[in-house]
């Protein structure tokens, strides 16, 4: 169980949600809000970049890749948020706006590139755990 201290975003001091404010894990393995996320976010050609606010890491994820699409949400916070009505949403409204913006994001390109982006998230998961493995 989590304390309620872990269950807010540390640079905006809001609660998450399960709407817009939905906690994601950048690849250093901080958690923060999408809201926060989008505002610390820089476009590099066709790169973003966003550096960690607590250790100054750089994740980089392909700009054509909306932050939904591009960063993993945090399981362990999403489980302790409350599934009731936050805001004007409702999780199952959620859902449907994050697969669209997942369709959205992956329309333009050919299924290749949609394949090839699936590939590159399970394997940096993939590696993440290895070299999680290895430093116990």
């Amino acid at each position: 169980m989590l304390c309620n201290e872990d269950l807010e975003c540390v640079v905006c001091c809001y609660q998450y949600t399960r709407s817009d404010r939905i906690p994601r894990i950048l690849h250093c393995k901080h958690t923060f809000c999408a809201a926060c996320l989008e505002q610390l976010c820089k476009m590099d050609g066709v790169i973003r970049t966003i550096t960690c606010p607590m250790c100054r890491w750089i994740t980089c994820t392909r700009a054509s890749l909306t932050l939904p699409g591009a960063l993993w949400v945090n399981t362990e916070i999403w489980d302790q948020i409350p599934k009731v009505l936050q805001g004007k949403q409702d999780v199952t409204e959620d859902l449907k706006d994050t697969e669209a913006q997942l369709l959205k994001s992956t329309l333009p390109f050919s299924g290749k590139s949609v394949f090839m982006s699936t590939l590159q998230k399970v394997f940096s998961c993939v590696l993440l755990q290895a070299h999680e493995m290895t430093d116990c």
